[in-house]
């Protein structure tokens, strides 16, 4: 029998943390929407504030509040702000309630592998700028697919959409993967033991968050699919932020020149084409550099070790007990108890007495005080009499054997009335004391 380390991946990883139970996440989930409530309305009470500060009023702010329009940067700000606002209120649940650390949420690693997302983003980065150039190429082939032509914009908002579209769109990406492949991910895993369960049960729900036609929610869902299975495969959320993140800045950026319809709700069959060659080869050199890297998929978590009462001893007034220490080379289930060694203590029925001490020998002052110490008991300690206690007999040579009667006396002679043991082997038993008795 040897001890087994706990090994949990990613979807797992809330089972890893020993105060798990299985009700955890609903708490969290009910938690968490109850903060970002309460966060969203702080954000729109401080913007309301800030509106009725300004030369122009809060009317301009409202209008612009009325209509999804993500082309108005105060609609995209504020569209980017209520979803990065999912972080603080996920984290927020989740150290009231677990998984702790709260890292686990990141990866196996319990935190962000921040070389490891640098390097995803790196990946991200470079394929989608290749698709970019597929897309184009697709646009000289079939010009109804083309993009638009670039539409002039105004200095001030193409450098505030260019700048929330660089700043604060990794985040909303983000927000997003910490709450449908982190937390909606490992909720699942924790009742369902197949990853397959933890990455598909969550895209509908991600789906649903974005308004596009049936193609358009095709590619979203293949996008869900992929971030949850790279998610499992690399142990962590790095490599879908990282992915997440371009797509939509590059969306983002295209859209501030004008290049792309952000408003578009509607797919195509080559952009989804081209998504999901996109992904395909994302997915591959990402799982190639994992494992060249050794990027960790699952968490190992090593038990406890457990201390066991080999047999059970009585434990009365005074008894002492504590656990030996935990010896790495000893098993767990082989160490036992022990009990402390008790110190002497006198019998109730002797009173301590002080002892007198002895007369100095210079005249500098008393010696110090008497010190406590137990007098004998009455039963062994001799009667004091003005008559000598009675001689012992001799022993013949060869009789040294103990005495087997009552018990022996405790110090030399007998006191008087006492009545001299007699047994096999007792002096006063043998020939001497025949004598004796004989004289």
């Amino acid at each position: 029998m040897q001890q087994v380390d706990g090994q949990y991946e990613f979807h797992r990883l809330a089972l890893s943390w020993p105060r798990h139970r299985w009700w955890r996440p609903l708490l969290t989930a009910l938690l968490g929407f109850v903060f970002y409530i309460v966060f969203l309305l702080v954000v729109v009470v401080a913007g309301l504030g800030l509106a009725f500060l300004s030369p122009t009023g809060v009317d301009p702010y409202l209008d612009a509040l009325t209509v999804l329009d993500l082309t108005n940067p105060v609609m995209f700000a504020f569209t980017l702000v209520s979803l990065i606002l999912m972080i603080p209120a996920l984290a927020l649940a989740s150290l009231i309630t677990g998984p702790k650390p709260i890292g686990l949420l990141s990866s196996v690693a319990g935190r962000i592998r921040w070389r490891w997302l640098a390097v995803c983003t790196g990946v991200a980065l470079a394929v989608f700028l290749a698709s970019l150039a597929v897309s184009t190429g697709i646009g000289f082939l079939f010009p109804e697919e083309a993009a638009p032509a670039p539409v002039q914009q105004d200095t001030t908002i193409l450098l505030v959409m260019l700048a929330l579209s660089l700043l604060a769109v990794p985040f909303q990406a983000a927000a997003e993967e910490y709450v449908f492949r982190g937390f909606l991910m490992q909720a699942i895993g924790s009742w369902l033991r197949h990853p397959a369960y933890a990455i598909l049960l969550p895209v509908p729900l991600f789906v649903l968050g974005h308004g596009y036609d049936p193609l358009g929610q095709t590619d979203v869902a293949l996008f869900a699919i992929f971030a949850g299975w790279i998610s499992w495969r690399t142990g962590g959320l790095e490599a879908a932020i990282a992915v997440h993140a371009i797509n939509n800045m590059t969306i983002f950026a295209l859209g501030a020149f004008g290049l792309v319809d952000v408003n578009s709700t509607e797919g195509s069959v080559s952009g989804l084409v081209v998504s999901a060659l996109t992904m395909g080869v994302t997915a591959v050199v990402i799982v190639r550099l994992a494992d060249r890297r050794g990027i960790d998929r699952t968490r190992t978590v090593v038990p406890q070790p457990v201390l066991h009462l080999a047999a059970p001893y009585p434990g009365g007034r005074g008894a002492h007990s504590t656990l030996l220490p935990a010896d790495p080379d000893v098993p767990p289930w082989t160490r036992t108890r022990t009990r402390k060694a008790e110190p002497a203590q006198p019998p109730a029925d002797e009173p301590l007495v002080p002892l007198r001490p002895p007369a100095p020998r210079s005249a500098a002052g008393p010696a110090p005080g008497p010190t406590p110490l137990r007098t004998p008991s009455a039963a062994s300690a001799p009667t004091p009499t003005s008559a000598p206690p009675p001689a012992l007999p001799a022993r013949e040579p060869g009789d040294d054997r103990h005495p087997s009667g009552p018990a022996h006396p405790g110090g030399p002679g007998y006191p008087p009335g006492v009545a001299h043991p007699t047994g096999p082997g007792h002096p006063g038993a043998g020939p001497s004391a025949a004598r004796q008795d004989g004289e």
